[in-house]
């Protein structure tokens, strides 16, 4: 493809479970003009094989392989290799609907000036290949006009989780390159980081009411309760870049969300087999000391119950902190579909 109008960039790593179905669902896209930047991260089964059969032949399909890297750097590697106008991010284990890029075309032939599109979307909970739960997170029909419009409403679109992931948008080429706005070596919150340098810039920004995208999420292995070192301090790091973008004009609706995230740092830990009690209790107890969370949990919004209940939570000794932190994280584990709910109502 000489001159593609989407360039689609996909980190894979070890998905040879799903990476065919993948590329088969991305050969039917109704749209023509557009290109699909594979990244091999390094993989150690089939998938790179899989993906050269897969691919042979289709002049929309590039393949590069890279050193296992970790997926924010893979999708540096994508924007690179990119040509297109416009920049989308897929996981090689979702699906994007058929209509995507004619849908994405026809906004910015209505707005040309757009920066930024983002997109209602599907959460698709699976446990196995058994759906357990399914929601649909929808925005309006809406165009910001400005940047100063556009960050005022910032807390409101995070706290209806459509402002954290990358995989719900498409980006202008122009301005990351422009801006050199690329992904974090980090091992969790590089897709919300990357997002906010981007947001930074941002003018005219849509939001597209049509869903557009289906996440699969696997309950009791996704990357939320994954145990990463340093992964607080990548929270933190999101929380305090978050309060520069919009001035500190949302400070107690982003010290919700990171004690929220907190929360799923801390079942992290709690889940982490490898370490002892004692380490385990260390790590929460230094979280939790942190001057970041001292001040979240004076500062925090709660405008809903799960809210109430959570800085009410981090306000409580911290022994009883720990003691329900670690109840939850069990049942995180056993009954994905219940904090999946709970996750959605917070």
């Amino acid at each position: 493809m000489s001159h593609p109008i989407f360039s689609i960039i996909v980190p894979v790593y070890n998905a040879e479970d799903t990476i065919v179905h993948t590329i088969e669902v991305l050969k039917n896209l109704a749209f023509e003009e557009y290109e699909v930047i594979l990244v091999n991260d390094g993989s150690t089964d089939k998938t790179e094989q899989l993906i050269q059969s897969a691919i042979q032949g289709d002049s929309h399909f590039q393949l590069f392989t890279t050193e296992n890297q970790g997926p924010g750097l893979a999708r540096n590697e994508g924007i690179k290799q990119s040509t297109g106008k416009y920049v989308l991010f897929f996981d090689a284990d979702d699906e994007p609907v058929k209509e995507i890029l004619a849908d994405y075309q026809q906004l910015f032939e209505q707005y040309p000036e757009a920066d930024l599109l983002i997109s209602s979307f599907t959460f698709r909970t699976l446990s196995g290949e058994e759906i357990i739960s399914e929601k649909d997170y929808l925005v309006p029909e809406y165009q910001y006009t400005n940047h100063e419009q556009f960050v005022d409403d910032m807390y409101h679109l995070m706290n209806q989780q459509l402002m954290y992931v990358v995989w719900n948008k498409c980006y202008k080429r122009e301005l990351l390159m422009e801006k050199q706005i690329l992904f974090k070596n980090y091992s969790s919150c590089e897709d919300r980081i990357f997002n906010l340098n981007y947001y930074e810039h941002c003018q005219q920004v849509i939001l597209n009411p049509r869903i557009e995208y289906i996440y699969h999420f696997e309950g009791g292995k996704g990357i939320t309760n994954q145990y990463k070192p340093n992964k607080f301090e990548t929270f933190k790091e999101f929380y305090e870049l978050a309060n520069v973008v919009t001035s500190d004009k949302d400070k107690p609706g982003m010290a919700s969300l990171l004690l929220k995230g907190t929360t799923s740092v801390i079942f992290s830990i709690y889940e982490n087999s490898e370490r002892t009690a004692k380490e385990k209790r260390e790590e929460a107890m230094h979280i939790l000391n942190d001057p970041a969370i001292q001040e979240a949990k004076k500062v925090a919004l709660t405008d809903s119950s799960a809210k109430k209940v959570t800085k009410w939570l981090y306000n409580l000794p911290a022994p009883l902190l720990l003691s329900a932190v670690k109840a939850g994280s069990f049942v995180e584990v056993k009954m994905p579909s219940i904090m999946a709910l709970l996750k959605r109502v917070y």
